[in-house]
């Protein structure tokens, strides 16, 4: 049973470490083309990561556009425990990469 468990957390782990791994990491252009630091779309990375991805298989920024993205965080921010000030940080994230 434990040898079981064990296999499905690495399972998972390895799911949730790929996927990760692919997620767009922002650059200085985008920093400036957002009008924001790079720390703060760093910060927005680490935040979808640790807020959203606690729950569920992260989306790629883009996977929607910037109207698709706006009712879903709306509507996971408060299950996520998402403060505005969070949002506000993730969405910029989300939006730099987001499908144009």
């Amino acid at each position: 049973m434990y040898s079981n468990r064990k296999s499905i957390w690495l399972l998972l782990s390895a799911s949730f470490i790929s996927c990760v791994s692919v997620l767009y990491m922002p650059s200085q252009d985008d920093a400036l083309k957002q009008n924001t630091s790079l720390e703060k779309l760093q910060q927005g990375r680490e935040l979808y990561i640790s807020k959203c991805g606690s729950c569920h298989n992260l989306y790629l920024p883009s996977s929607y556009n910037s109207k698709e993205w706006l009712p879903i965080l709306d509507k996971m921010q408060k299950p996520a425990r998402i403060n505005d000030s969070q949002k506000e940080i993730i969405t910029r994230y989300i939006e730099t990469n987001s499908k144009k």
